[in-house]
């Protein structure tokens, strides 16, 4: 855990500036069951933080209504349950890394909708997925 808390937190941009790295590895720590990894020769090429989350949690999200620079809008994010996927703290080398990792979770979780911010937190990206393509996969 050590490792990924110092490969997000010297590679993110901004984070430095919101969050303390202690802050960060206890979030990570007690949300391990919530993150996606992409490793290459054993080094990160890709992590996120991500949790099941409403469609009313997404609108609050989507309209700025949770921000998500401030410990107890994450929380609230975190504690989150519904249909949809939203990344925190998504950094990848790549599209195919990024593609890599929103498979795995995919697979994994069936969501209806996933969602992230760009590093900057200047652009929400969200897209709906597919149902009848993921049970043919």
């Amino acid at each position: 855990m050590l490792e990924l808390c110092k490969y997000i937190y010297e590679n993110y941009p901004t984070l430095k500036s919101k969050i303390q790295y202690w802050q960060l590895l206890s979030l990570l720590d007690r949300n391990d069951d919530k993150i996606i990894t992409v490793k290459e020769d054993n080094k990160f090429k890709g992590s996120a933080l991500y949790s099941r989350i409403s469609d009313d949690i997404l609108w609050k999200i989507e309209w700025g209504f949770l921000d998500m620079s401030k410990p107890q809008d994450i929380q609230e994010v975190l504690n989150g349950k519904g249909n949809n996927i939203h990344f925190l703290y998504l950094l990848a080398d790549g599209q195919k890394t990024i593609l890599k990792g929103l498979r795995e979770v995919i697979k994994k979780e069936n969501p209806k909708t996933v969602s992230w911010f760009n590093p900057e937190m200047t652009k929400l990206n969200k897209f709906n997925i597919k149902r009848s393509l993921i049970c043919h996969q």
